[in-house]
């Protein structure tokens, strides 16, 4: 479960974090942008395995996983543009696949392995220790990896959106505060009126234009409760 919690890590980290807005239209224009994010999936999963580096079958590895990637990417794009009424169907097919191919880590003798950095005792604790990962998943996949979730979501089933809503920069910004916020509360353990507080979230629309949209907000409050119920249960 080790390196295949890191690669889930690596994935998320270049499939969302690192998929600013310009690279996300670049993928849909053009092969370039394809192949870009792709490798910046292979440098990013590289260097969340460092320990590893020393051995050929996690370079093999690696590799592997950037062409299939690119595989499925290419695919996911081709039926998108043929139907985009089914946008979300594919973009969660997509993601589930992504998955099932790292699990393929599973087949080599190497993911029973734990290895750390002796060198430093702080980052060597950060890394061989599996609930600081699990979080940082958590944290993803609530913020950056929702909002493109929930914009898939939305190009399928409510119409009269951009095709950037919920994904310009904004708004992923935005995404990334108000998502933590609730999260915070329906984790604090505290009294039920607590739960009170997450409209107030909403307020903090009001003085930003752009952002003045309910919508978003329900749809950012129930992506964040459904994401903190299933995390609570694992970490």
């Amino acid at each position: 479960m080790f390196l295949f919690l890191k690669l889930i890590l690596a994935h998320l980290i270049a499939d969302f974090i690192l998929q600013f807005e310009e690279l996300y239209q670049l993928k849909v224009r053009s092969f370039l942008g394809q192949l870009a994010h792709v490798l910046i999936h292979g440098v990013v999963s590289l260097a969340l395995l460092y320990p590893y580096l020393n051995e050929p079958v996690i370079w093999i590895f690696v590799t592997g996983i950037v062409l299939v990637h690119l595989t499925q990417d290419l695919l996911k794009y081709s039926f998108t543009q043929k139907t985009p009424a089914n946008t979300f169907v594919y973009f969660m097919t997509d993601q589930l696949c992504h998955v099932l191919v790292l699990s393929a880590i599973f087949l080599l003798p190497i993911s029973r392995e734990i290895r750390g950095f002796q060198d430093s005792t702080l980052l060597d604790m950060l890394y061989r220790t599996n609930f600081w990962t699990l979080g940082a998943i958590f944290f993803i996949t609530l913020t950056f990896a929702g909002s493109y979730v929930l914009n898939a979501f939305t190009k399928s089933f409510l119409k009269g959106r951009s095709p950037l809503f919920l994904i310009s920069s904004p708004e992923i910004a935005h995404a990334i505060l108000e998502r933590s916020l609730m999260a915070w509360i329906l984790l604090s353990g505290g009294p039920f009126f607590t739960l009170l507080l997450i409209p107030c979230v909403g307020v903090l629309r009001l003085p930003f234009k752009r952002l003045r949209d309910w919508t978003a907000f329900l749809l950012s409050f129930d992506y964040a409760l459904l994401i903190t119920l299933l995390f609570q249960k694992i970490l």
